[in-house]
Parts: structure tokens; sequence; C-alpha cells
């Protein structure tokens, strides 16, 4: 079969044998995929201990004729993002991040923007960066690619169009806002200030420039963590199993 090479982020990897490794792994052209590298736990010619979870590598892979398993042939590393391995909370952070996209890409499912905000999200965990908005960020992005983003535009009961003005709440069963004539205010539908619901609009652009100042503060953080928790919970059906590792954030 032909071989192929891609950059890739490595998901997760699993012994194998005496020698293989299982190698889960993300890239923008074949999107997510699982493969066997041969002796890569022996080797330190082809590997040369790049096969680490949350790095991003130049990985050569091919195709198996009877297998959704591909040979991983060799890789190269260009980050291991080291600061995700120096702190429990940055392990965990990047552990919700690689479940979430697990979750939502099955296999062969390439997608350039999602390979990007992987990229992203690790690189910025590393860094140590602002932690929570790097969580919000991708928890936004994340579930608009997938085909799960929340509807900003109009009420999802009677249809009010929303101008931008006063708040608005988030009805998770319809994955929408809705209007304060149609519900209240509480737990279950929380609410969103003006300036959270054009945050989370702009997180929700494919035009979204990581490098922007979104205009954060803290009641934004607050409502965007609320709404988009229940959001991924209703979606996906159940809390994924990194979230309950989560420091939470400061209200």
């Amino acid at each position: 079969m032909e071989q192929r090479k891609a950059e890739a982020i490595i998901l997760r990897t699993r012994d194998v044998g005496e020698s293989d490794l299982l190698v889960t792994f993300f890239s923008s052209p074949y999107g997510n995929l699982k493969g066997v590298a041969k002796g890569a736990r022996r080797s330190s010619r082809r590997f040369v201990n790049s096969l680490t979870i949350f790095s991003l590598v130049e990985l050569e892979f091919r195709e198996r004729r009877s297998s959704d398993l591909v040979w991983v042939e060799s890789c190269e590393l260009i980050d291991g993002f080291p600061g995700i391995r120096s702190d429990y909370s940055l392990l965990s952070r990047a552990s919700y991040i690689v479940e979430m996209t697990e979750i939502l890409f099955p296999p062969n499912v390439p997608s350039s923007e999602m390979f990007q905000l992987l990229r992203f999200a690790l690189g910025s965990i590393s860094r140590k960066g602002n932690i929570e908005e790097t969580t919000i960020i991708f928890q936004a992005r994340v579930m608009k690619i997938g085909g799960f983003g929340i509807n900003l535009s109009k009420c999802g009961l009677c249809g009010r169009p929303y101008r931008g003005r006063g708040r608005a709440l988030f009805y998770t069963p319809s994955g929408s806002i809705v209007c304060l004539a149609c519900k209240r205010e509480s737990t279950l539908t929380p609410g969103m200030s003006p300036n959270t619901v054009h945050v989370l609009g702009q997180l929700q652009s494919p035009c979204l420039s990581f490098s922007n100042t979104l205009g954060f503060n803290e009641e934004t953080l607050g409502e965007l963590k609320r709404v988009l928790t229940a959001h991924i919970e209703n979606c996906l059906g159940k809390r994924l199993k990194s979230a309950r590792y989560l420091q939470p954030l400061p209200l």
C-alpha cells in the first residue's frame, strides 16, 4: 500500500506484545487513526522517543488491506509540549481535550480545523497560558466543528430574533438560546449577558483567530462554563471521564 506522511498529534499509546505500540493519532488530512508501530519500544532510529501522548510529530504510515489499523513506519518529533507533563492539572486538561476529540471525531474523518484547534489547545496548556480560557475556547470550537454548535440567532422556542440586547438564556433540550418571555433564568436555564453571547458567537465562528483578544472576564468565563458544560453533557449523553479531574473555575 502507498506510504503516507503527515503532521499528527499523538492522542494515545498502548503497549502491544513485547516491543510494539498501538498508537492513536490525529492528522489534518486523515483524521483520527490507529496504527501499530512495530518494535517502537526498542527502536531508537525510526521513532527517537517521539511516540509520546500529546506530542506533535511528523509521522509516516501505510494502510493495511485487511485491517482498520495502519502500519506506523517512522515518526519524528516536532514539539513534545513538555509543559503538559509538569503538572497533574495540566495533564488532566490535555486528557479532557483528547477524550472530547476521540468522541466527536470517529476514524477517518479529516478536519483541518480540528487539527489546528488541537495544536493550539495543547500548545497553550504546555506554555501554561490562561488554562480556563483555553478550555472554554476548545469546548466551544470542538462542539461547533463536530456539528453541535449553539444557535445564538433567535429564541429556540418562539423564534424571536436576538438583537444583542439584554440577557439570553441557554435551553439545553434545544441547544439554543431562549428569551426571557419563554423561560426564567435558573440552574437549568443558565443566563448569558450580551457580551457573553457575543464572545460565544466569536468562538463558534470559522474565522476565529486564536491570537485575538476575545473579551473574557470573570462573568463571561463563569457563564460560558455553565452553558458549555450543560451543552456538552446533553449532546454527548454523559459526563466525560476526564472532566471529573478538572479543577473547578472560581466564581
